[in-house]
């Protein structure tokens, strides 16, 4: 079986540990991204680096852990925040889905967002991890500046909406969704951003429910 993503031409292996690790996690983010999870082996991953594939299992234990050693959010977790609440909580819905679907249809972003959605369905240590990315300093933080109560469970809400959306979109294709042009999708996004970071909702404390 062809492996792909491996180099054209045989290079001299690296024993020497800081540019071996080095080169190991440069070659893993191009190749997740590129690939994906589940179609990039550690072998494929050693093949790039330069490197036996026992020094990758050395210093990252497992492929999932290695993943995790080089996932990072697909945009920085201020500039989304500031350009969300730019115009002030009551707006935060609406320039929250703006942003996303534009990190979404953007290339680079897209191919990385999409491996890490493929990886944490697979693994629930990269489970893990896109939350301590992505939640923890992006999606809570947002939560807490607009004001609602709860802002954690307020977050969760909006993490399994972009998931929902990514994997719907982008993985399974599954239409109309995949073909609905991304401006469309931001304005139907919006109200239910707003309701999940400013609005009532009957899961939060406090709320009335049977």
């Amino acid at each position: 079986m062809v492996e792909t993503g491996a180099p054209s031409t045989k290079r001299g292996r690296r024993t020497d540990g800081g540019q071996a690790k080095e080169a190991i996690q440069e070659a893993a983010r191009r190749l997740f991204a590129d690939h994906g999870f589940d179609r990039t082996s550690v072998r494929q991953v050693a093949l790039a680096a330069g490197v036996d594939p026992m020094l990758v299992t050395h210093y990252f234990k497992t492929k999932a852990g290695l993943f995790a050693a080089v996932v990072q959010p697909p945009v920085e977790p201020q500039a989304a925040i500031d350009f969300a609440l730019a115009d002030g909580p009551e707006h935060v819905g609406e320039r929250l889905a703006r942003f996303v679907m534009r990190t979404l249809e953007a290339p680079e972003s897209q191919k990385w967002i999409v491996a890490m959605v493929r990886a944490a369905t697979a693994e629930p240590e990269i489970a893990a991890v896109v939350r301590e990315r992505m939640a923890e300093p992006m999606v809570i933080p947002l939560a807490r500046a607009a004001g609602g109560d709860d802002p954690e469970y307020r977050a969760m809400l909006v993490i399994t909406q972009l998931l929902g959306l990514a994997m719907g979109r982008y993985i399974l294709k599954v239409e109309p969704l995949a073909s609905r042009p991304a401006a469309d999708l931001a304005a139907d996004l919006a109200e239910t951003f707003q309701r999940y970071l400013t609005g009532p909702l009957s899961g939060a404390p406090g709320a009335g429910g049977a």
